[in-house]
């Protein structure tokens, strides 16, 4: 079957909505409250997820909230009092795993998002939301169907759908009009 571009991009909006209606309200919520209550935000990924949890941080930051990208050079240290925010699809991840091991030592939270909460990363994690979305590491069925994207796309794109989401609810907590947001948007460029 032929597809031109735009029947791609209307199925996958199609398929990255039924994903976003399976994610459970409750852990969405739970996400929220641990953000609003950490004294600084960290995110950590791999390849376009992390790329996804970098647009995350950056939005937080326009609400006004402390929040940092793991291994960038002006991240600051982790403390208890903090929460780590980590996308794996997979939950197996090595460089997040060993991430994830340092911030239990220190103590802050941990939250996972991920297709697998029984992974690694999701046992390693104080809660995880687990983000339905297909992977060739299971076999196909009806859970698991494959999309039209390639790869990870259909995980990776539904977190930043679902995290830029987010932003609405925690800009009307910090008292954040949407068209305020650029008050801290970067200005040198």
């Amino acid at each position: 079957m032929e597809y031109n571009t735009k029947e791609i991009a209307t199925i996958a909006g199609k398929e990255i909505s039924d994903i976003e209606n399976k994610i459970s309200d409750k852990d969405i919520e739970l996400l929220m409250k641990k953000i609003k209550g950490a004294k600084k935000i960290f995110v950590a990924g791999a390849g376009r997820s992390l790329l996804m949890l970098r647009a995350f941080a950056m939005r937080l930051m326009h609400l006004g909230f402390d929040s940092y990208v793991v291994g960038d050079t002006i991240t600051p240290a982790y403390s208890k009092d903090d929460l780590l925010i980590i996308g794996s699809a997979s939950g197996e991840t090595g460089n997040l795993i060993s991430i994830s091991k340092k911030a239990q030592e220190i103590g802050g939270q941990i939250f996972v998002l991920t297709i697998f909460p029984e992974s690694t990363l999701g046992k390693m994690a104080d809660k995880f939301l687990r983000i339905p979305a297909y992977t060739d590491k299971l076999p196909e069925s009806a859970e698991n169907k494959k999309n039209i994207l390639p790869g990870g796309s259909m995980f990776e794109i539904s977190m930043l759908v679902l995290l830029d989401s987010m932003i609405i609810p925690l800009g009307e907590y910090q008292n954040v009009a949407t068209n305020k947001y650029f008050d801290r948007h970067a200005n040198l460029e």
